[in-house]
């Protein structure tokens, strides 16, 4: 009993400390949600978003050591080892801004085609060093090649174009861009451990079925992480977006859905330690809409339109392992002939004239009554090569230089590899179609740069066009709910004074990205030249070894007679020490002997031995 008593005693300070450390800290807090957003064309995004704020792992101790709870450390340990105070990493493939109305995902932190990587460090002389560990460390947890492969592709004049959303201070932008990514399963199952959740409880287990996400359209994933500081807590952000068509190629021309219908599963159990876990449903504006069953309704500004809200509570113990319809007052889903463009939208193409030299051609659609001012900006290799001077910009058909406010361009610097950039501050007039075409040339790649598909081309990462003169989204407005009610008595006309271009959350707008043919070599030459080498060395050296090691003689054969007197190992009649034999082969005291028609004298007998007799190759 004393002894029992004493190691009590000992033991409880590690008792403490181990149940304070299991003990989440109270500021750490964990939200979920799902939106849904109906499309004009039939189809439907769906927005997985989860949101953990935390505060500094770092505890004050003796040692070096570092407690999480909602946070997942393989994150979180590589951006605090080398002082990133924010990071942002983007999967993005294809969007069509056309076909739904929208100038980009829902979630307006999506990047443009393929991997985008960015982030601010603390200023230091090591700062492309930790650049470089971070992007490694992070390209290995998401399975995808985040790093550069030269430190000439590290982009350090975007900082700009992506401000810290926490102004620090002595701190350096990154920016690196991967357009040949794609998003695949292997970048689902990391997202999916980052979360606290781990895709078995509340909404990541509608995530975590790779067999349905992946059937979807146009999908996006990311993270964003910003740091914790002595005046903040830290909040890091994952989204995963993705396109489906709510009208089967199965006959059904009607859009109804339900969750069960989309996930095959009923709506799960919360996650134990979330705080929020909401699914929301944007509105239909063009028809009615039911549900059931019924939410929570309010208006709010999304992506420059006053749009209809309906969000259940998941916590509501009521609806786990339930389902929620959404059904339109229609009797089947009619394609409009017409889609409504969104406020901006922007595409890039290239015309080329000659192998060696070309045009990109941006034209920008202003489908608004407002002007709009903004920077478009470009990211080239090193081989292409802009020309500042021949810029042109037309209107409708005419020529206004005027409305280039200004340009930089920072173009490589030959010998080292580095990446050029191009901003353009442009004025963009109401109703207009904005066309800017930059010529330029495509230089000559050494054979060792070619990629392995160099045939294929190579791949430019996607224009951003960065609205200057955006208004923030206001949330949760009571003047704006009214005005909304207002408007949907009123009529259409009234209806208009719930769309503002300006307001939005969505900053930059995004091209496609770009395939450019390269020039290249014959890369079939250099093969042929190595094959036909290889086949007079090998020719060579096969008859320079067989002259050099074969020998001829003579070899006695003694006669080796059965009891009938007759040879035992030679085929034909002996007389007289003497055999006649065919044209025939066979094995004599261990050599082989090539017989021919005739007789032979058996005391001299030539013999061809292929393998090595007492250490020779004889014959």
């Amino acid at each position: 009993m004393l002894l029992s008593s004493l190691s009590l005693l000992l033991l409880a300070p590690i008792y403490a400390a181990a149940s304070k450390a299991s003990r989440h800290h109270p500021d750490d807090a964990f939200y979920e949600s799902l939106t849904l957003h109906p499309l004009p064309d039939g189809r439907m995004s769906v927005l997985f978003q989860f949101e953990t704020e935390f505060s500094s792992p770092r505890v004050l101790s003796s040692t070096s050591q570092s407690h999480h709870s909602l946070t997942p450390p393989s994150l979180i340990l590589p951006l605090e080892r080398n002082n990133v105070s924010e990071l942002t990493i983007s999967f993005t493939s294809g969007w069509d801004q056309q076909r739904s109305s929208s100038s980009g995902p829902l979630h307006y932190e999506s990047s443009g085609g393929g991997g985008e990587i960015r982030g601010w460090l603390k200023d230091g002389d090591d700062v492309e060093d930790r650049w470089s560990a971070v992007t490694h460390a992070l390209g290995g947890l998401f399975c995808a090649g985040l790093g550069p492969g030269d430190s000439g592709e590290n982009v350090r004049t975007f900082g700009n174009i992506y401000p810290e959303k926490r102004r620090t201070s002595n701190t350096t932008h990154f920016l690196l861009s991967h357009p040949e990514s794609h998003l695949c399963t292997e970048n689902l199952t990391p997202f999916l451990s980052l979360l606290p959740s781990k895709g078995l409880s509340g909404i990541s287990s509608l995530l975590a079925q790779p067999g349905i996400i992946f059937t979807w359209a146009s999908q996006s994933e990311g993270i964003e992480v910003l740091m914790p500081t002595s005046s903040n807590d830290g909040v890091w952000r994952g989204w995963w977006e993705g396109i489906i068509d709510l009208v089967d190629n199965k006959g059904n021309r009607k859009r109804d859905f339900s969750i069960e219908g989309i996930f095959k599963k009923k709506i799960p159990k919360a996650f134990p330690e979330t705080q929020q876990s909401i699914l929301r449903l944007i509105k239909d504006d063009s028809t009615a809409i039911t549900v059931h069953p019924s939410g929570k309704e309010k208006t709010d500004w999304i992506d420059g339109k006053l749009r209809d809200i309906v969000e259940w509570d998941l916590l509501d113990q009521d609806l786990i392992g339930g389902d929620i319809n959404i059904n339109w007052d229609e009797e089947k889903f009619d394609y409009p002939r017409h889609i409504p463009p969104p406020p901006i939208t922007i595409t890039r193409t290239v015309i080329d004239k000659l192998a060696s030299d070309g045009t990109f051609q941006i034209t920008i659609n202003n489908n608004e009554d407002i002007e709009r001012k903004a920077v478009y900006s470009e990211l080239w290799p090193w081989w292409v090569k802009g020309w500042m001077s021949e810029v042109e910009l037309t209107v409708q058909g005419e020529k206004r230089p005027e409305l280039i406010e200004s340009i930089s361009y920072n173009p490589s610097l030959p010998p080292k590899i580095s990446t050029s950039t191009i901003h353009f501050n442009v004025i963009i007039p109401p109703k207009s179609k904005l066309i800017l075409k930059i010529p330029f040339s495509k230089l000559t790649l050494r054979y060792t740069e070619h990629r392995p598909d160099a045939e294929r081309g190579i791949e430019l990462p996607s224009g951003i066009l960065t609205l200057l003169d955006t208004i923030p989204e206001s949330r949760h407005d009571p003047e704006l709910e009214s005005e909304r009610r207002d408007s949907s008595v009123a009529g259409p006309d009234v209806s208009r004074k719930g769309n503002d271009a300006r307001k939005t959350g969505r900053r930059r707008i995004y091209t496609n990205r770009l395939l450019l043919d390269v020039p290249t070599p014959d890369f079939s030459m250099p093969y042929n030249v190595i094959i036909m080498s290889s086949t007079v060395m090998a020719v060579f050296f096969g008859l320079m070894q067989g002259a050099l090691t074969r020998k001829w003689g003579w070899v006695e054969v003694p006669i080796m007679k059965g009891e009938s007197g007759t040879s035992s190992l030679m085929h034909g009649e002996t007389k007289d020490n003497k055999v006649s034999v065919g044209a025939d082969t066979s094995i004599v005291g261990g050599y082989e002997v090539v017989h021919e028609s005739g007789e032979k004298d058996l005391s001299k007998v030539t013999i061809e031995q292929s393998n090595l007799v007492n250490g020779d190759a004889v014959t």
